[in-house]
Parts: C-alpha cells; sequence; structure tokens
C-alpha cells in the first residue's frame, strides 16, 4: 500500500510515498480503507522539528491525523463495527500515520460518519472538531454569554470555533485578514480585528476566553486582555503550557490551559450530533491527491488557507 513517510526534519521535500504492507490488526483493532484525510498545521510543524520535545526525533516517520473510509476488517473483539461501515475519526497527531491507503485503529479512535458529509468533507473534521468540541466542553469554564477572542477564525481550527462559540450564544471577536473578513462574518463573527492594522493585543480586561488558534502568541502576552476570571488557550502546547502553567493555575485567577486534542469516539458522535444539526459545517479551500503532499503542505504553511485542505488518498468507487 501507498502511505507518505518524512525522510528528514525540515521543508516540504522530505516527504515522499513508499509501499509498505497493509497493517495487520489485532483482536481489538479495526482496519480502515482511508479515502480521504487533511492536513492540519500540526503536521507540518512535527515535520519541521518544531515539538521534537513532544513527538521525539526518530526517522523515518509517517505524518497525518486525520481519516474517513470504510471499514475494511475487525478484530473479533470489535462489537460496534462491521466491515463497509463509512467511518470517520483521528489518532494521535504527534504519532500520526492516516496519509496512507490503510491504517488500524481502536474503537475509541472511530466513529460511523456523518451522513451529510461526504468522505472528504468528512476527513477534514475530526481533529479540528475534536479540538473544538474539547476546548468548550471540557477544558474551559467559560459563563453565559461570554465573549472570546479567536485569533485565526478563519482557519481550519477558527472556523469551528467561531460556528460552535456562536451555537453557545458567546460573543465572538475574530482575528483574520481583511480578504477574509466576509467569510468570517458569514460564518457568525460578530466583531473583526484585521491583524494587519490592529494590535490584536491592544484591548485590556475584555475577554472570558483568548483562544490563540494559530499559536503565535503566549500567555505572558495575552493576559492583560483576559477578565479577571479570563482564560487563555493556545492551539499547539508548549514547554511552559505543559510543565508550568498547571502549577501557576493554582494561584492564579486568570488561567493558562492546556489544549492537548484527544482521539475519542463518545466526543466524535456528539460532534456528528452537531454536523447532522447543520449547527458545525467544514470549509474546505482545496483538495489535494495524495501525490501532490509535498504542495498540500507548502499551501498549508502559508497560513493564509480559509478552512481546510483536504487529501485523497483514493477515489470512492
Amino acid at each position: 500500500m501507498k502511505a507518505v513517510f518524512m525522510t528528514a526534519y525540515g521543508d516540504a521535500n522530505c516527504l515522499e510515498i513508499r509501499e509498505i504492507k497493509k497493517p495487520v490488526i489485532d483482536d481489538n483493532e479495526i482496519l480502515v480503507k482511508v479515502i480521504a484525510s487533511s492536513v492540519n498545521p500540526v503536521d507540518w510543524k512535527v515535520r519541521r522539528g518544531d515539538v521534537k520535545f513532544i513527538t521525539g526525533s526518530k526517522l523515518p516517520r509517517q505524518l497525518g491525523a486525520d481519516y474517513s473510509g470504510v471499514v475494511e476488517n475487525t478484530g473479533k473483539h470489535v462489537k460496534n463495527f462491521n466491515r463497509g461501515d463509512e467511518v470517520f475519526g483521528m489518532i494521535n497527531a504527534f504519532n500520526g500515520n492516516t496519509y496512507s491507503e490503510f491504517i488500524k485503529v481502536r474503537e475509541n479512535q472511530i466513529a460511523i460518519k456523518p451522513d451529510n458529509l461526504n468522505f472528504i468533507e468528512a476527513a477534514t473534521m475530526p481533529l479540528v472538531g475534536l479540538t473544538i468540541y474539547q476546548l468548550f466542553f471540557q477544558i474551559t469554564n467559560l459563563p453565559d454569554e461570554a465573549k472570546v477572542l479567536i485569533n485565526g477564525c478563519s482557519g481550519g481550527l477558527g472556523h469551528i470555533a467561531v460556528q460552535i462559540a456562536k451555537n453557545l450564544n458567546f460573543h465572538v471577536t475574530g482575528v483574520c485578514s481583511a480578504k477574509n473578513a466576509s467569510y468570517a462574518k458569514s460564518i457568525g463573527v460578530d466583531c473583526i480585528i484585521d491583524y494587519n492594522k490592529e494590535n490584536i493585543l491592544a484591548k485590556k480586561n475584555t475577554y472570558d476566553l483568548f483562544f490563540d488558534a494559530v499559536a503565535n502568541t503566549s500567555f505572558k502576552e495575552a493576559k492583560h486582555t483576559l477578565k479577571s476570571n479570563g482564560e487563555y488557550v493556545s492551539s499547539i502546547p508548549s514547554f511552559q503550557n505543559l510543565v508550568l502553567a498547571p502549577i501557576f493555575n493554582l494561584i492564579l485567577r486568570k488561567k493558562n490551559k492546556k489544549l492537548w486534542v484527544k482521539p475519542d469516539a463518545e466526543n466524535l458522535r456528539s460532534l456528528s450530533t452537531l454536523i447532522e444539526n447543520k449547527i458545525v459545517k467544514p470549509t474546505i479551500e482545496k483538495v489535494y491527491p495524495i501525490e501532490d503532499i509535498i504542495n498540500a503542505h507548502r499551501h498549508s504553511e502559508t497560513g493564509t488557507v480559509v478552512g481546510k485542505i483536504a487529501l485523497t488518498i483514493r477515489e470512492v468507487n
């Protein structure tokens, strides 16, 4: 089967497609024929070596967290899935391998694909959808009608965060470029900050949540923008966020919360309900075939993507 590998840490040219053996599942695993995946910024941050403190430095390695596809086979202890089921899900992005024709997963990493999404659309949702679901329903503790700032509101994480925040009746300030302002308004953003013209850190004591979906600020820089019990969350864990913040959070009213998305089948099913009820809808800027993975990564790295970049692994029959 085909699979994408990174052979070094660096630019997108270190990616190559190899032929490897199809995974062999154990009694508790599910073999999925992957139809589509997607590119998330964490993928190329792993590729560049930005998060070696989490991933280690072993090479070669595979990439990719999101997938959609069809169940090919199941282990004898798997009870809730059958051959032919249309599914979607994610694996840990720091150990990714979904840029491949087949993957093996466990039942806590998979759910039935939402009926109203095709395979390509479904493949763009698990990582960003679970991240934002866990952000709002498990990690933060926000008041009614909270005021939230979403830095990168038109991107992959941001456009999902806006939709769920608005469904929760939050007031959303979105940070994006002027060319994406109309799109941001169309998905529900109440107030736009154009980062090319305004300092997103200028306001004081304004937000209940500062969500940095593009991870280009720090708690130290942003904490003055928070209300007295406000919370700061960045999309990419840092050493400070993982190790020091839990200690300081014990004594500080303003919190630096850790966001480490976890595969979770129950959360996936809840996300599916939001999708099927048309509360959340993915935006896809471009679809690349897996053979063009280098250009897909280069496109994602521009930082200008509206919504998501999808990857087709194989054609839908």
